[in-house]
């Protein structure tokens, strides 16, 4: 029987392309490594490595093997954090990178900190948000993107049998940083494109710039603002826009706090290609207590 500690010393060895630098990550010797990845080889039928004189590298069949490896011990390693759980109950939250998200959760939690629950809140990009729900890490995403990007978006959706819920329409936005001068100008076709560097939360397929192309279209004349810096921290895109003149696409502000801490901005394109905002959950399953609770407490903030 294939056990975890192999899988692990496989995919060690595939990711470092050496048993003896394998063995030092390890904490055990080259020739341990060596007989358990000669085991799992027996085990299987057939060779997972090529030995070379400077390194390993996996065959054919090891990397298919090295796939699967990987999704094993990801699985073991959360079958191990559901154990390590005690008896109360629950509130896993993804979403993206959020100052709003954030203000909101921790005025959540200081109202229910007594009561017998473990929160967790992970941000991560829409893709990301996406695989976490599909695979039960969450109970509920919150997300956004540009109109015209839902169709390709709720096709993902389906797939994983999943399904979103609109709570808010916002204007796209291009938000200057504090040292740029651009943020004095009163119309988006006084600003050349060109001239702009950005920085994005995360980067994927339902990104804001990545609907715009970084604003390529007819009507930009190909014209396009370059992605300087990605991060998924919101503390650092907000630093960079307090000392940088680099700028941010993103929605408007979700509730009367300022969520871009007052930084001049622009509508890109007014009320006619709006952004969305709304939640993940999974299709026909009712949200648990906690999620509900936080679902009816988000909807009141953006009253």
């Amino acid at each position: 029987m294939i056990e975890t500690k192999q899988l692990q010393y496989l995919v060690v060895c595939a990711d470092l392309q050496s048993f003896s630098r394998a063995a030092d990550v390890l904490y055990t010797s080259q020739p341990n490594v060596s007989k358990i990845i000669r085991t799992l080889e027996l085990e299987l039928g057939f060779p997972l490595f090529v030995r070379q004189n400077r390194g390993i590298s996996l065959t054919k069949k090891g990397k298919q093997v090295y796939e699967y490896a990987c999704r094993a011990i990801d699985n073991v390693n959360q079958l191990a954090a559901f154990a390590s759980m005690d008896e109360g109950e629950e509130l896993s939250i993804a979403c993206n990178p959020s100052s709003w998200m954030s203000a909101c959760f921790t005025e959540f939690y200081q109202i229910h900190k007594d009561e017998n629950v473990r929160f967790q809140i992970m941000t991560a990009s829409t893709e990301d948000v996406i695989r976490r729900l599909g695979s039960g890490q969450s109970d509920v995403g919150f997300v956004h993107m540009m109109e015209p990007q839902v169709l390709s978006f709720q096709y993902k959706l389906e797939k994983s049998y999943l399904e979103f819920v609109e709570l808010k329409r916002l204007k796209a936005m291009l938000y200057f940083g504090t040292h740029n001068p651009m943020g004095k100008k009163t119309s988006i076709e006084e600003v050349p494109m060109e001239d702009i560097g950005l920085v994005q939360c995360y980067e994927d397929e339902f990104t804001l710039n990545h609907y715009w192309d970084i604003f390529r279209n007819e009507q930009d004349k190909g014209q396009k603002a370059r992605v300087a810096v990605i991060t998924n921290s919101d503390y650092v895109m907000n630093d960079l826009l307090r000392n940088t003149d680099l700028g941010n696409i993103s929605g408007a502000y979700l509730g009367p706090e300022e969520e871009s801490q007052g930084y001049p901005g622009l509508s890109l394109y007014g009320e006619e290609t709006p952004v969305l905002f709304g939640y993940i959950v999974r299709k026909e399953e009712i949200p648990g207590p906690w999620a509900e609770r936080f679902l009816t407490f988000i909807k009141a903030k953006l009253r």
